[in-house]
């Protein structure tokens, strides 16, 4: 019953929190989408996004600017990025469950490595912690997260609706679990 009310309290001050900012969210997607046709901005470009995802949760304002933040992460974006896939890839290659097993551990590194000032193996270390804390959640959250994108991926711009969305929910979902986002 927890882990079900958690993820309820989590979805709703998601949503609650993604209304409030959805334009500045949906465009700063849509930037940050148009400039990952330059394969070699998508790390920054994907911090940049959760930056903005924590700027919301925070109350602050959240500026389409903001997605460009991500490059005053770079060097600790592409660490988090290569570590992690070459570890998930080898979790693919034994059966697959250990991949989707350290995809769902890993689901907090970006948020941790921001809020916490972490680098990336240091912030993937902590993703690991805060989900083997409640592993239960950390499920069900990667799941339902996963189908939400899944969703929209779907239809050809929802992704830059969903993403935002699924952004805010993990960090709640991190500040929820005892990380530092405040």
């Amino acid at each position: 019953m927890k882990t079900e009310k958690m993820l309820q309290d989590t979805l709703k001050s998601g949503f609650d929190f993604y209304k409030k900012q959805f334009v500045a969210l949906i465009i700063g997607t849509f930037v940050a989408a148009i400039c990952m046709i330059f394969i070699i901005t998508i790390p920054p470009l994907i911090y940049g996004l959760f930056y903005m995802a924590i700027k919301a949760v925070r109350g602050q304002t959240v500026q389409i600017t903001d997605v460009f933040s991500g490059f005053n992460y770079i060097v600790r974006s592409y660490v988090l990025f290569i570590v992690a896939a070459i570890l998930t890839v080898i979790g693919f290659v034994f059966l697959v469950i250990p991949g989707i097993a350290l995809l769902i551990l890993f689901q907090y590194a970006i948020v941790v490595s921001i809020t916490e000032d972490l680098g990336g193996i240091g912030s993937l270390q902590r993703s690991v912690e805060l989900a083997r804390k409640n592993l239960g959640f950390a499920i069900v959250f990667w799941i339902f997260m996963a189908v939400v994108n899944a969703i929209g991926s779907a239809v050809t711009v929802g992704c830059l609706v969903t993403f935002p969305y699924t952004a805010i929910a993990t960090v709640i979902a991190v500040k929820k679990l005892g990380g530092k986002v405040d």
